[in-house]
């Protein structure tokens, strides 16, 4: 029952919606998500809440230029609090009106402070590049699926150099010129003096 539900899901939008690609010139995207989570560690429980928004402006057709960031804070038997704040670009290639391969190239600015006797800051900050792939339902909803090769600056036995993928559901808010488009295609009226 939860595959066919899934499924239904992920495929209705693209029976129902396919339209026109979704890049261009002053297009916003945007996207995120967020968790919260407890578990009992013994003596003391965990708590932690993460958000995770993430924006991005085309500043040509196929060029983005935004940022992606990691909050969370957790209380333990201290307080932590980390920030990953990841300016992003991504340059997209069409293969067709709904299918695009993508260009990354992330710079991760990460801190992590422990509030405890002895307050500490440590810094985990780093650059990712690799390709993509992003598929859209319609010029509004889609999602990417990015394997990225990430490097720290200075590298630690917990954080060292490696290779993820990372994922997610992204919107467009389409930019004042679209917009405008739209509403001009609702506002004509018929003149039946133009079929002659």
């Amino acid at each position: 029952m939860k595959k066919t539900l899934f499924l239904i899901t992920m495929l209705l939008p693209i029976a129902l919606l396919a339209q026109r690609y979704p890049t261009g010139k002053g297009t916003f995207r945007t996207g995120g998500g967020g968790s919260y989570s407890q578990s009992d560690k013994g003596d003391y429980n965990l708590y932690k809440l993460t958000i995770t928004p993430r924006l991005g402006y085309f500043v040509t057709d196929y060029l983005s230029l935004g940022f992606q960031m990691n909050y969370s804070i957790s209380y333990d038997t201290n307080y932590t609090s980390a920030l990953k704040f990841t300016p992003q670009i991504k340059a997209y290639y069409p293969l067709n009106d709904h299918w695009f391969i993508i260009g990354n190239f992330e710079v991760g600015v990460d801190r992590t402070t422990v509030f405890a006797d002895n307050k500490t800051i440590t810094d985990h900050t780093s650059i990712s590049f690799g390709p993509g792939v992003s598929y859209f339902y319609n010029r509004r909803i889609g999602f990417e699926l990015n394997p990225l090769y990430q490097i720290y600056i200075n590298p630690e036995d917990n954080y060292t150099n490696r290779f993820y993928t990372e994922g997610g559901v992204v919107f467009n808010i389409l930019n004042k010129s679209e917009r405008n488009k739209a509403n001009r295609k609702k506002n004509v009226e018929y003149d039946e003096s133009e079929d002659e």
